[in-house]
């Protein structure tokens, strides 16, 4: 009798969504018996700047506009001229940062890796003894060099620390786990000289991902771990394409994921499943992970990655703060270096409380 009336009260139910799913098409109800995806076609719309936002912000959004996508190189020699192009810009922002910022940088070889060892005109006492590690971003295959100096520079002057850059190995001639290895290289000599709980990693969006990699290869390893990590709009799923790349398509300069940025991927990958949780750390099974603060935008194709990322830690109870500034695209936070932004004056604020926490 009672499955009898469950049954009868289930119909109803499924009847009057029904009726609800007629009257109300706009919203795309779709009543079936299994789970089923639904994909949405949206009309252009016009998007106005965000209220609540800084003036400067405001002014860099209104003068932005979307490149047309890049050809996508088919050999080596292709991706390398490529490559020597794309961070031309870079290396001349990295100049102007750091003059404007006042931070100073050398080159060094630490363990046969390259690196810079970026130095503000002023230390703070919690950073006279220690330095920071960076891994630039770049999409895997851009952003190294003198470029990798702009978000090094940033966090240089904004916590008045010491940072060594890591200018990792590349594709197309050095793909995956050649960065990882790297990073791990120069983490090893690092940690006989200062303390691992006293030390943070951090990057943005590749070097998120290489971030949040080495970390969990440091871990693999038995090596001691980092205190904290500063993880920024990090590119955590190579596989599959997480929402927002779809639903914030045309308003990120970042551009989209099909073309360059599939491509770079797969060059970086170079035939490793990209389900690899040192490929794509999504995957990864968390256990103990350090302290980690994450910042995206709402605007920030990789928005869903970000989330996405933050859950999976706090999912595993592992201590993780999520910012998430409005109407900024990828990497936003970091224009602070070559103007006065207060989003990203409040950015690197976040940042300092969070490392003071952990690692000072």
């Amino acid at each position: 009798m009672n499955n009898d009336l469950n049954e009868k009260t289930a119909t109803e139910v499924t009847m009057k969504l029904k009726k609800i799913n007629i009257l109300i098409p706009a919203l795309l109800i779709t009543i079936s018996s299994s789970a089923a995806f639904a994909s949405l076609t949206l009309t252009e719309r016009k998007v106005p700047t965000p209220a609540g936002i800084s003036n400067e912000l405001a002014q860099i959004l209104e003068n932005r506009q979307i490149a047309p996508a890049l050809p996508v190189p088919t050999n080596n020699e292709e991706w390398l001229k490529l490559q020597t192009a794309f961070d031309a810009p870079g290396i001349e922002i990295a100049n102007i940062a750091l003059e404007r910022l006042k931070v100073t940088y050398k080159e060094k070889q630490i363990a046969g890796v390259d690196t810079f060892l970026v130095t503000p005109e002023n230390v703070a006492a919690d950073y006279e003894d220690k330095w920071l590690i960076h891994v630039h971003g770049g999409a895997f295959v851009f952003g190294g060099g003198e470029s990798a100096l702009r978000e090094a520079a940033w966090i240089a002057n904004g916590l008045g620390a010491q940072v060594i850059s890591v200018d990792y190995r590349k594709p197309p001639l050095n793909p995956f786990p050649a960065a990882i290895d790297d990073v791990v290289t120069v983490w090893k000599e690092i940690i006989k000289t200062q303390p691992p709980e006293s030390t943070a990693i951090f990057g943005t969006s590749a070097g998120g991902n290489i971030t949040l990699a080495t970390t969990m290869k440091i871990q693999e390893l038995g090596l001691g771990t980092p205190g904290a990590l500063f993880v920024g709009t990090p590119a955590v799923d190579l596989k599959e394409a997480s929402d927002s790349w779809h639903t914030l398509k045309g308003l990120d300069p970042l551009g989209q994921r099909e073309g360059i940025i599939e491509e770079t991927s797969k060059l970086y990958s170079a035939g490793e499943d990209l389900d690899n949780p040192l490929i794509s750390p999504i995957y990864a099974e968390i256990d103990t992970f350090p302290p980690t603060v994450f910042i995206s935008g709402t605007r920030d194709l990789l928005l869903s990655d970000t989330v996405r990322m933050h859950r999976h830690l706090r999912a595993a109870d592992v201590e993780a703060e999520l910012h998430i500034y409005d109407g900024q695209s990828h990497g936003d936070y970091i224009n602070g270096i070559v103007t006065n932004l207060p989003e990203s004056d409040d950015a690197i604020k976040e940042i300092s409380n969070f490392f003071n926490k952990h690692i000072n």
